[in-house]
């Protein structure tokens, strides 16, 4: 990390460098992410606004999921919603219009870095340039938008639970008071880029809660409300 700290320090350079690496890479794009979708988060890396980055699509798995932290760098763990677009999304569509066009799922995100001990020391200059920490993403079942109603995602509850004992709670409001509003600044953020969110593709659209040192164990993760499901991901040396 510290031969690289210098090396950028401009965001929309970072960015360039994502989208070159994410492009470079055999698995094909299978959507995005949102980070840094609350005050505190971004006061933590100095930024006004969230960063975005690319999923690599080997990398969405269905649940039940298996890991191994052998494979990995240094792995956390987030709860999130995700939206998986039905057709082309363009910025200047409602957040109504947005969800009638997506199906909604629960996600458990995987972050992780090519980067040693980079957490939480790595600049956001470098989260950008390494996809801003995509790692995995586990989903479940998916709902079809036009059957809930934009209020009704502020009400998802999100409860994590490993080895049977909850290590933490969270609710949609976090994500910039609703997860649609995380999409639509992906929206905005992707045009100013000269791309477009198409159909089938999958954004985790920010965490629920401040994120998690992800350990060998069985995870759960529960979504109540109008996304009433759950999660299992095993998590193994």
């Amino acid at each position: 990390m510290l031969d690289y700290a210098d090396k950028v320090r401009d965001l929309e350079k970072a960015y360039q460098i994502q989208h070159a690496f994410t492009a470079g890479k055999a698995s094909p794009l299978g959507g995005y992410k949102v980070s840094l979708t609350n005050s505190l988060t971004q006061k933590l890396f100095n930024v006004d606004e969230p960063i975005y980055g690319q999923h690599e699509l080997s990398h969405l798995l269905p649940q039940p999921a298996e890991l191994s932290l052998a494979k990995m760098n240094q792995p956390l763990i987030e709860m999130e919603l995700g939206f998986i677009a039905k057709t082309d999304l363009y910025v200047g569509m409602t957040d109504a219009e947005l969800l009638k066009n997506v199906l909604v799922t629960g996600c458990l995100e995987i972050p992780d870095s090519r980067f040693s001990h980079w957490f939480p020391a790595l600049n956001k200059y470098l989260i950008v340039a390494d996809g801003t920490i995509g790692g995995y993403v586990v989903y479940g079942e998916c709902v079809d938008g036009e059957d809930l109603s934009v209020d009704e995602l502020n009400n998802i509850e999100a409860e994590l639970i490993l080895n049977g004992q909850t290590i933490v709670t969270g609710n949609a409001r976090a994500v910039l008071d609703n997860p649609l509003h995380a999409l639509q600044w992906l929206l905005q953020k992707l045009d100013q880029h000269g791309l477009v969110l198409h159909a089938g593709e999958l954004v985790s659209s920010g965490a629920f809660f401040l994120t998690h040192k992800l350990i060998e164990g069985q995870y759960s993760a529960h979504f109540s409300g109008a996304l009433n499901q759950s999660l299992y991901l095993t998590v193994l040396p």
